[in-house]
């Protein structure tokens, strides 16, 4: 009987210890890391990966993912940069730009390729020029942040363009402008101007198109890029991340109507109709691309990286040309045969 009595409390405590043990382990195995993740833009369709994994892939990967909208990737490269964010999509062009005009500042470093090529693009009014020849004297609008505007130089040393009288237009009101007449020709992503002008009630027969890559300018569009010392300090975290949006990318490219129908989650003000439309298009014109076929999906060559600095350098007349290895890491890709395109 003493015996009796003298487990039970025993017993008690060893219960006790077990849950606590237990309890400390279920919270350890099961912890999250935390990624603060700034967006180049706005959500729309084109971001359905992201919030697609932010509700499926990024928890399964034991990672709790703070997604913010941008304002631009000039933006999302500074903060990234900064610390204020862990990771960002950006636009490579804005990029190198930092990381010319910051030498002495560590940059953000592109782990992930999300855009094969810039979606950079020429739009021209029927009613104002028959071509590029003709833009001379011509009104053309964008922000001065827009890569397309930066990557100007570039596209005229391919394409008889007239000299054109540019127009600071802010973001929001580039389209209506252009819409309403006030514009000529503006640049602008492929994808997004083109819904945008869309619906600002302009039809599509009414303007001209002339995206960048056409005329030859080998410049990677959107990158995940990385802080640099959230990177050193937390490789294991930035490849799991990169993965699980790797997993969730394939499946929207699969079943895109599924996928931006988190978008509309994230925001229910969209026209998911619209926005579907504006995530096919950039996926089937910036993602499906015969690199992405040959390379395999999110793949970064380093040769192209290499290219693409001496681009912008040359565009943007910028006085340092960063080092390759400086702004992109094929380290945290998944494995080849894992990233080929379906």
């Amino acid at each position: 009987m003493n015996l009796t009595l003298s487990r039970r409390p025993f017993a008690g405590k060893c219960a006790f210890a077990a849950l606590v043990c237990g309890w400390v382990f279920a919270t350890t195995a099961h912890a999250q890391d935390t990624v603060r993740f700034l967006n180049d833009w706005r959500w729309e369709g084109p971001a359905a990966p992201l919030l697609m994994a932010n509700q499926t892939t990024f928890p399964k990967a034991n990672l709790d993912v703070k997604v913010t909208p941008g304002t631009g990737s000039a933006a999302t490269v500074a903060k990234v940069a900064s610390g204020e964010f862990d990771m960002g999509l950006g636009d490579f062009s804005a990029l190198v730009e930092f990381a010319a005009k910051n030498p002495n500042d560590a940059p953000p470093v592109a782990v992930y390729v999300v855009y094969e090529r810039t979606p950079a693009t020429l739009f021209i009014r029927k009613s104002s020029a028959a071509s590029p020849a003709q833009l001379a004297g011509k009104k053309i609008g964008a922000p001065p942040f827009d890569g397309g505007r930066k990557l100007w130089p570039i596209f005229v040393e391919s394409t008889v363009v007239g000299a054109p009288q540019w127009q600071n237009v802010d973001a929001a009101q580039r389209e209506v402008q252009f819409a309403n007449g006030q514009l000529d020709a503006i640049t602008g992503f492929f994808f997004t101007s083109m819904l945008n002008i869309e619906a600002a009630g302009m039809s599509g027969y009414d303007y001209n198109v002339y995206p960048f890559y056409e005329a030859g300018v080998r410049v990677y569009g959107n990158v995940i890029l990385v802080n640099p010392k959230f990177l050193r300090d937390n490789p294991k975290t930035v490849t799991r991340f990169v993965r699980a949006f790797h997993t969730s990318f394939k499946r929207a490219l699969r079943d895109t109507a599924e996928a931006v129908k988190y978008v509309k989650q994230a925001d229910p003000k969209i026209n998911e109709p619209l926005e579907l439309r504006r995530a096919r298009l950039a996926f089937d014109r910036f993602v499906r691309t015969a690199a992405v076929l040959e390379e395999g999906l999110g793949t970064i060559n380093m040769a192209r990286v290499a290219e693409g600095i001496t681009t912008v350098v040359r565009a943007q007349k910028l006085a340092v040309t960063p080092n390759p290895a400086s702004i992109a890491s094929i380290e945290y890709l998944p494995p080849g045969a894992d990233r080929q395109a379906q």
